[in-house]
């Protein structure tokens, strides 16, 4: 609850500095008083200060409750890990079991951590701009929204083959680690070199993604910006309003990337997370069949 209220405040005061320029623009472009001006900046200035500050508060709690849910996942496996009742079993898992407690909880767990304050800052601050601009000119907005809607054109298509890698590329360092703790050993470079060529097709796929994000969001502010300029010409629209469309533009770029990278996390955090379930569930959950207690919340260390 109070993360869900922090987030609301974060993405209201976010929200707000636009109208507050729009009306300073208008008001210096009109030959408003210079008083007004200065209250206006002096407004804005507090939304901005407001702002950092209820967000660094936010980050803070929410990294707090993502340590917390890496802590308690990694006891989960733990426990599971040692209810095992056979001792060549327990051996030939320990690869596995290191990598989910010490690599793929901490993923889950960050995840945890801004799995609702996300969603909620940056679609709330997304539905709040394009509410305003409709109210401005419900045409630019519209344009507006066709050129972020684009991007999914292309981005479900390519996080699907990422979700695909990470998996292979999860699996393959289990094996290794099985194999690095295993008497038997292993020979280390075949597994090392396929989870190097998964890792560069990730890297890939990430990096022509953000291009092609990059590119639409240009091609978009050109679009706004050429048509914007052509209805002032033609004085169906007013100069300040342009300038409001082009700086809504800009500010929408980074709660709409994070909105992407929260959707393309969520689809690799759920691939990690069934793996650990599948990786913990033919394990018993009696962690004394081990003959080793497992982790105690006090030897994890304080939250």
């Amino acid at each position: 609850m109070l993360v869900c209220f922090l987030s609301i405040a974060v993405f209201l005061l976010n929200a707000a500095p636009i109208e507050l320029q729009r009306r300073i623009i208008d008001m210096a472009v009109k030959g408003g008083p210079a008083s007004a001006i200065m209250t206006a900046l002096l407004i804005n200035c507090a939304v901005i200060l407001s702002f950092g500050l209820i967000k660094l508060l936010m980050n803070i709690y929410r990294a707090w409750l993502g340590e917390c849910a890496t802590r308690t996942l990694r006891l989960t496996v733990d426990r599971s890990l040692f209810a095992r009742t056979e001792p060549r079993q327990r051996h030939a898992g320990d690869g596995t079991g290191l990598s989910m407690i010490f690599a793929e909880a901490d993923d889950v767990g960050a995840f945890v951590g801004s799995s609702i304050s996300v969603p909620i800052v940056e679609a709330g601050f997304l539905i709040s701009v394009f509410i305003y601009l409709a109210r401005l000119d419900s045409a630019m907005m519209l344009l507006s929204l066709v050129v972020l809607a684009s991007q999914f054109l292309f981005v479900p298509i390519m996080q699907k083959a990422i979700n695909r890698r990470v998996a292979d590329r999860t699996l393959v360092l289990r094996q290794l680690g099985d194999g690095l703790v295993s008497p038997l050993g292993i020979e280390a470079g075949a597994p090392l070199n396929a989870a190097f060529s998964l890792a560069m097709g990730i890297f890939k796929l990430k990096f022509s993604l953000n291009f092609l994000m990059n590119l639409s969001y240009s091609l978009g502010n050109v679009l706004v910006l050429g048509i914007g300029s052509l209805l002032v010409l033609r004085g169906q629209l007013e100069i300040a309003t342009v300038v409001t469309f082009v700086s809504a533009m800009s500010k929408v770029v980074d709660p709409w990337n994070d909105m992407v990278d929260w959707a393309r996390n969520l689809a690799v955090t759920r691939v990690k997370y069934r793996l650990i379930v599948d990786g913990c569930s033919p394990l018993g959950d009696d962690p004394a069949a081990a003959g080793r207690p497992p982790l105690s919340p006090a030897a994890a260390g304080p939250a």
